[in-house]
């Protein structure tokens, strides 16, 4: 009676014992099970899209998701890294659904876009694309600023030019390919230059393209204001070819 009293009874103390022994056996068990499952599908820690990713989106840390889940899911080409997917842009017409995983053909740097100079136009602006060569283009490069200046040969009098936009920014130089010229592949021979330019002024850039030579000059001053393709409406050139544009309106 007095040992009874002391603890449990040797029946208590051995179905303690089974319960815990049982408990540390199911628990072993699926420690070894998860190792196993893990060993044998090749869980890899990767990301998939937190959200609808829109089309043309640059890609931020919060749309990224990080999972874990086996090898043999995930096709070639998976970006399983952050510093793969952060910063880089979807497709111009493909969204990536909730739930996907990142693939290096889903994802753009911004050079690469092929609508990369439509992305850099501000409010109001179109971009506006010239055939050019190296004699008329000199050192302008993707990213400067510089005034567009056009001759105009007129029958019977002196040819007129001059200075027709102010500030103009270069969107895109390429080559005959398509290539920007920095790119890999590029022959380096610039065919095409892309320029933003007010909408409301492209009828006047395309007479001016039509009825001269344009040339493209750099200038100090391209970066002393935020003004951009100011046109200079009060030159020679400007009013001249202005009323051709309005004789041509006249005509419809």
């Amino acid at each position: 009676m007095k040992e009874e009293q002391k603890g449990l009874p040797l029946t208590g103390r051995m179905t303690v014992l089974c319960i815990v022994c049982t408990v540390l056996f199911l628990l072993l068990n699926y420690i070894l099970f998860q190792l196993y499952v893990e060993r044998s599908l090749a869980l890899q820690t990767t990301y998939i899209a937190a959200c609808d990713i829109p089309p043309r989106t640059r890609i931020q840390e919060e749309d990224l998701l990080e999972v874990r889940i086996p090898y043999g899911y995930l096709m070639d080409h998976a970006c399983t890294k952050k510093e793969e997917i952060i910063g880089m842009y979807t497709e111009i017409q493909g969204m990536i659904p909730a739930g996907s995983p990142f693939y290096r053909s889903m994802l753009y740097h911004e050079k690469d876009l092929p609508d990369r100079a439509a992305m850099q136009l501000r409010a109001g602006q179109t971009s506006y694309a010239m055939n050019t060569d190296v004699s008329k283009l000199g050192s302008i490069v993707s990213g400067m600023r510089a005034d567009i200046h056009v001759t105009v040969e007129r029958r019977g009098e002196k040819p007129l030019t001059g200075c027709l936009f102010r500030n103009v920014r270069v969107l895109s130089v390429k080559d005959h390919k398509g290539l920007e010229l920095s790119e890999a592949g590029s022959t380096g021979i610039p065919y095409l230059i892309e320029v933003a330019v007010s909408s409301q002024d492209i009828p006047l850039l395309t007479l001016a393209e039509t009825a001269g030579e344009i040339r493209m000059f750099p200038t100090s001053d391209s970066y002393r204001t935020d003004t951009e393709a100011e046109l200079v409406s009060d030159s020679e050139l400007s009013m001249y070819l202005q009323s051709l544009l309005g004789a041509e309106a006249g005509e419809e």
